[in-house]
C-alpha cells in the first residue's frame, strides 16, 4: 500500500498538468470578456486626421486668442506641429484663408480640405504633413484675427 500512495500521487500530478495544458492553449483560442487596460493619453479629445509618430520640421503654437509664432517655412513632405497647451491655449477651429474663411488652398494638405476645419482644444496636439511646395495662409474660423503662414519649400 505504501508504494501504491506514491504512484498515486505521481499519477494525479500528471493529471493536473495535462488539464493545466489544455486549459491554457483553449483559453488562448477563446476571447474573454476582459478589455485590455488602456493606458491614459495626455490630450482630451483625439485629432483623427493627425500624423503620429512623425517628427515635425516646425511648431505653430496657440494662445487663447492668436497665434504664438505666425509663420514656420519647412520643405514639401515635413510637417508642422500645430500645438494647443493646456495651460494657455483655448477652443480653435483652423481652416486655411484668411480672417477666420475657408479658402480651398490647392496642394494644402488633406485636413485642410473642409470647411468644417480642424477642431483643437487646450491640450491638443497635431502634426501635418504638407506635401506640396506654397505657401499656405491659415486662419481660425473662431477667432479671425488669428493668422499664420506656412511657406513650403520644394
Amino acid at each position: 500500500m505504501r508504494k501504491l500512495v506514491p504512484a498515486l500521487m505521481g499519477l494525479m500530478l500528471l493529471c493536473a498538468f495535462a488539464l493545466a495544458a489544455c486549459g491554457e492553449s483553449s483559453a488562448a483560442a477563446t476571447p474573454t470578456d476582459t478589455p485590455a487596460p488602456v493606458a491614459p493619453t495626455a490630450t482630451t479629445a483625439p485629432a483623427p486626421t493627425a500624423t503620429t509618430g512623425v517628427a515635425s520640421a516646425a511648431t505653430i503654437n496657440m494662445g487663447a486668442f492668436s497665434f504664438a509664432n505666425t509663420s514656420v517655412t519647412i520643405k514639401a513632405g515635413q510637417s508642422v506641429n500645430f500645438n494647443d497647451p493646456s495651460d494657455t491655449g483655448g477652443s480653435h477651429v483652423l481652416v486655411t484663408g484668411t480672417n477666420g474663411q475657408f479658402a480651398a488652398a490647392s496642394g494644402a494638405p488633406s485636413q485642410f480640405a473642409s470647411s468644417n476645419g480642424i477642431n483643437f482644444a487646450p491640450g491638443d496636439s497635431m502634426a501635418i504633413t504638407f506635401p506640396h511646395a506654397g505657401t499656405f495662409s491659415i486662419t481660425c474660423k473662431i477667432h479671425p484675427s488669428m493668422h499664420a503662414t506656412v511657406t513650403v519649400k520644394p
